[in-house]
């Protein structure tokens, strides 16, 4: 058996005792090699919760890292209406870094291009229709968010790799699994539900304070919720964090405090039903002030307190013309980023990279402070700042010597 180094774990609150002192060798005395290596459900009962270790656990297939804060998102869409009228609709299963941080697209070789398919060919017909009911895109293919979802956030889970599985498992048994958590913690949230029993209903008249709500969904939960509104005051969504014991399939899934700030107003919250929603007619007539530029932003992307801005290519430049970068509304949610060169992205360096091959990504925008982040990186980092005619790649996060904040100056 591979050895593994002892693990000095504090068990958690519920547990309220010292620590203790165990090798998984010790837990897993008797189990073959294979079971061990290939056993989803084999996993130790004593293992951690994920984010609490105080040192690092050996076997992937059961602890998930580095995402070891899971969310399960719920949005509730009246503009276009989708879903049933008295039930928030599932978003996905996200896997967070222990600081808020996140991972995406993680392994292409995971990728799929249909969810339906793969679900048919297990004969998941009762999943389907439990997804076709309230796992919706609001643009109407479905399909779409649910290959999406996986790409982006289930290849990024490590308990669920093929690897994990017994070597006689039908391939994309993992694919199904991962559809099937999503929707078993999804329907043991039932966002609507609690929020009727506490006379929280969808109104066009009646509002809602943010303390009402959070308090009401934090009572059923058992921990602090995040819930965010849009632009009318409404609310749109609900998050749910845990830590996890065990794999993604088999462990058990603790609430944890939300790790972010609801983004509602302390009163005046609207709940608005799924039926016959018009947005308010702008009021502005002035023709001194600016239209909305509606779903693209355009503007130079600059390291803030640093010379020089980005080229085309997405590197780091003091030399020659500033490239003009567009911001596109993303399918689901967040923004493209495009130069003249193609769509961005992170690539396999940890690096921005612009070019004619790639396939965007999801960044976000802050349009308060005009920053570029992404994965929930707030700052960007370089191994220098360049100098002549150098280019200097950079990359979220904190890696570098170099740390910044990435600025679009907006353009007309």
């Amino acid at each position: 058996m591979k050895k593994i180094s002892p693990l000095l774990v504090s068990l958690t609150a519920e547990a309220a005792l010292l620590p203790i002192q165990f090798t998984l060798q010790d837990t897993l005395k008797g189990l073959s090699t294979d079971i061990w290596a290939n056993e989803i459900k084999q996993c130790p009962i004593d293992i951690p919760f994920t984010c609490t270790n105080t040192t690092e656990i050996k076997n992937s297939c059961c602890f998930e890292y580095p995402g070891g804060v899971l969310l399960q998102t719920q949005f509730w869409d009246y503009y276009p209406p989708i879903g049933p009228d008295d039930m928030f609709t599932l978003h996905g299963l996200w896997p967070d870094r222990c600081d808020g941080q996140y991972d995406q697209f993680c392994d292409s070789s995971m990728e799929i291009e249909s969810a339906t398919k793969i679900l048919e060919s297990f004969g998941e017909t009762e999943l389907l229709a439990k997804m076709s009911k309230f796992w919706k895109n609001f643009n109407g293919n479905d399909e779409s968010l649910w290959v999406h979802e996986f790409n982006k956030h289930g290849t990024c889970m490590t308990t669920i790799k093929e690897s994990c599985y017994p070597k006689d498992t039908k391939p994309n048994q993992n694919i199904v699994d991962f559809y099937k958590k999503s929707v078993e913690l999804f329907e043991e949230l039932p966002t609507y539900e609690w929020l009727a029993e506490n006379g929280i209903i969808p109104s066009n008249e009646q509002t809602y304070a943010k303390q009402q709500i959070e308090d009401t969904l934090s009572a059923r939960f058992g921990q602090p919720v995040f819930i965010k509104c849009n632009r009318y005051n409404a609310i749109q969504e609900v998050w749910y964090f845990h830590h996890l014991r065990g794999s993604i399939v088999e462990g058990y899934y603790q609430p944890i405090p939300a790790l972010l700030e609801s983004q509602c107003p302390e009163s005046g919250i609207k709940f608005i039903p799924k039926k016959n929603f018009k947005p308010p007619t702008p009021t502005n007539t002035d023709p001194s002030v600016p239209a909305p530029t509606g779903k693209v932003i355009r503007g130079v992307l600059k390291p803030e307190g640093q010379p020089g801005c980005l080229i085309s290519n997405g590197h780091w430049y003091i030399s020659g013309i500033c490239a003009k970068f567009t911001l596109v509304k993303a399918e689901f949610g967040g923004y493209n980023v495009k130069s003249s060169k193609g769509y961005c992205k992170i690539n396999n360096y940890g690096d921005f990279f612009c070019g004619s091959s790639v396939s965007p990504m999801q960044f976000a925008y802050d349009k308060e402070k005009g920053f570029l982040t992404f994965g929930g990186k707030t700052k960007w980092s370089a191994e220098k700042v360049p100098r002549g005619f150098n280019q200097v790649p950079i990359s979220p996060g904190y890696d570098g010597p170099i740390e910044f904040h990435l600025k679009l100056d907006l353009q007309k």
